[in-house]
């Protein structure tokens, strides 16, 4: 057992503390007058006289219980119990929202009092070693594109099918009991094609047929050559030039006749031996822009093609472009990441 520090010591340890020496300094001068003291000791006695000087000798009493009304009555639950079992249930913040209350509160309801489990609708992202090594290599070349001083005049562009169902949908999520499964709605056959390029503008063409496809000529036609001699210059003007056209590698994107009129009418863009197949996951508007869309449109009715083009059309012209561009400024990183990782998967931990 140590031996216990003298007063003098003590009130060496303190004076030379007020004349903020650091502790190894303090040790010093003591060994210099004969006396054996650690830093750490030093350390320990300095905090003792603060905590007297301070009167946090004593440790703070705890406060007897508050005796508040509990938030899990049985209004609440019937409540909470008839939102989240309905086909499109409130995320948990909101639930909160609506009942005043924490978002705790709300979890514990769901719970403890009602039994259920959340479960998320995932999709898997497979990656053959193959596919790994492509990205992997041409990452390495692609990732000049997005820099911070290049990423302002780069142009990406996506597709995305959206259907009559994507509106008063259910969400990513539900809630079930042990024995409970989720429910399945039918898929409508009328879709809308949303070409975006740079998430700020949206062109949208109807399909009713199910074996229509997007061909090449289908895509320049409708939408590459509008982007390119409409688009282009309305967003950058003279600078439409100098911009950088970047899409994924879609069959209608890589066929050689949009390469080729790529070529004659804009040159500056991303080849598609650049761009990495099965990327998803570094892909701006598919990590981003594309969900984020999905989940404005899960609380907006439409039962028409008219309507689900006036539904989207609106909430393109309220989408917040702080998304945009922190999806953007994300873009060289994630990049990166998958470099880091040898072409696998951004998002695994």
């Amino acid at each position: 057992m140590a031996a216990e520090t003298s007063s003098e010591t003590k009130a060496m340890v303190v004076a030379w503390g007020a004349e903020r020496l650091s502790h190894q300094k303090i040790s010093d001068r003591h060994l210099e007058h004969g006396i054996l003291l650690h830093r750490k000791t030093v350390s320990k006695r300095l905090k003792e006289e603060e905590m007297k000087r301070n009167g946090w000798t004593k440790p703070p009493k705890r406060l007897p219980a508050q005796c508040l009304p509990s938030v899990r009555t049985k209004a609440n639950i019937r409540k909470v119990k008839k939102t989240v079992l309905k086909k499109i249930p409130n995320s948990q913040r909101k639930l909160a929202r609506k009942l005043e209350r924490s978002v705790g509160s709300a979890n514990k309801i769901i719970h403890e009092n009602l039994g259920l489990k959340l479960r998320k609708k995932t999709k898997v992202h497979h990656l053959t070693d193959v596919q790994k090594k492509q990205r992997y290599e041409r990452g390495k070349l692609f990732i000049q594109y997005p820099r911070p001083q290049k990423i302002k005049k780069i142009l990406t562009m996506d597709e995305t099918w959206i259907t009559l169902d994507d509106c008063n949908s259910e969400k990513e999520y539900y809630y079930t009991d042990h024995f409970g499964n989720p429910r399945r709605v039918a898929q409508n056959t009328h879709e809308i094609l949303a070409e975006e390029d740079h998430g700020r503008h949206w062109n949208l063409l109807a399909r009713d047929d199910e074996s229509a496809k997007a061909t090449a000529k289908y895509f320049v036609d409708k939408i590459l050559s509008r982007m390119v001699k409409e688009d282009l210059p309305h967003l950058y003007g003279r600078a439409a030039k100098e911009v950088t056209v970047h899409f994924d590698s879609a069959k209608s994107h890589a066929a050689k006749y949009t390469q080729n009129w790529m070529k004659v009418n804009h040159p500056r863009f991303v080849p598609y031996y650049h761009w990495m197949a099965k990327s998803p996951d570094v892909a701006p508007l598919d990590y981003a822009i594309n969900g984020i869309l999905k989940k404005y449109l899960a609380d907006r009715k439409a039962t028409t093609i008219p309507g689900l083009s006036k539904v989207i059309q609106d909430v393109r012209t309220n989408f917040d472009l702080r998304i945009i561009r922190k999806s953007l400024s994300s873009w060289q990183g994630r990049v990166q990441k998958m470099l880091d990782r040898k072409g696998d998967h951004v998002e695994i931990d």
